[in-house]
């Protein structure tokens, strides 16, 4: 199965400069919102006949289910690939079955896998040009907030999900590797996932254990934004002192052409406490230096009362 998906990406890298001398545009059916967005990005919405229900798009087109939709339900769209990002409902013996060519894009773990997941969307939708702009462009922004990170010492606690358990990022996630680009401490990041997927499942007691300086949520099961209600939540370092930061779980959940977002969004969390606490060492350092004038000129007269 996976030689097949390689194959099929190869196929139709190789075949581009073919298929974009035709007249005939590809018909595509994206079961990702990660991917239809990167489709958008690239200019190649005319080649959509369908995307998933939680795509976000501004024109017309088929709205699909992409956790319950099976692959016969797709026959009658007529599509010359469809691409997908998880195996919801069997949807891949599905599509072997009916003989429907898809190209099956996991989360990516790295920005590598981002950046090369944009290429082969490009490569199938006949927009390899504006796909090695848009990965040139998205490297030198990333690149450059990456470079500019300099947070110090601090730990972080990202969320994933709490409804139905805590589910965290570790080294293996994509949002695992910003933050170690970053230099920041993520307290999940060794944490063992048995199914290899990059988000481990906590316990409130290691959370609690681990006293993060920073806790970042990016999704939306918990509608009552205040942590501290959680049990043994309050006396954390990151609700005390208000570094708790809600991550648009849109953003969060995407690894498309967003991620220069996500990573800026991830950056900003700690630049602000950064400036403050340069802000709160200057303030420091200018009492001290108020405090030594004022015992100079105490001393001063002093002596010459004495005197």
């Amino acid at each position: 199965m996976k030689l097949k998906l390689i194959i099929l990406a190869l196929l139709f890298s190789m075949c581009s400069n073919v298929t974009q001398e035709s007249n005939e545009e590809i018909r595509v059916v994206s079961l990702s919102t990660t991917h239809t967005e990167v489709i958008q990005t690239l200019g190649g919405q005319d080649t959509l006949v369908a995307v998933d229900a939680f795509s976000e798009v501004d024109f017309p087109v088929e709205r699909i289910d992409a956790y319950t939709v099976t692959a016969e339900e797709l026959v009658p769209l007529n599509p010359d690939v469809v691409i997908i990002a998880f195996d919801f409902n069997g949807i891949v013996d599905g599509l072997e079955s009916q003989e429907i060519n898809y190209v099956l894009l996991p989360p990516a773990k790295t920005l590598d896998d981002v950046y090369s997941q944009i290429e082969t969307v490009g490569d199938i939708i006949n927009k390899r040009s504006e796909a090695s702009t848009k990965v040139r462009d998205m490297k030198l922004e990333i690149n450059r907030i990456l470079d500019n990170s300099n947070f110090g010492s601090v730990s972080v606690y990202h969320e994933i999900g709490y409804t139905y358990g805590i589910y965290s990022v570790n080294n293996e996630s994509l949002i695992g590797q910003i933050y170690n680009a970053m230099g920041v401490e993520n307290i999940a990041g060794l944490a063992e996932d048995p199914f290899g997927s990059g988000y481990p499942a906590l316990s409130e007691e290691a959370v609690i254990e681990s006293n993060p300086d920073f806790i970042v949520v990016g999704h939306s099961d918990y509608l009552n934004k205040d942590l501290s209600i959680r049990d043994g939540w309050g006396n954390l370092t990151a609700v005390q002192n208000s570094n708790v930061y809600f991550l648009d779980d849109t953003l969060a959940s995407n690894w498309g052409t967003t991620t220069v977002e996500l990573v800026s969004s991830l950056a900003g969390v700690f630049e602000e406490s950064a400036q403050t606490n340069v802000y709160s060492d200057y303030l420091l350092l200018i009492s001290l230096m108020v405090l030594v004038i004022m015992l100079f000129v105490f001393t001063r007269r002093t002596t010459k009362e004495k005197i």
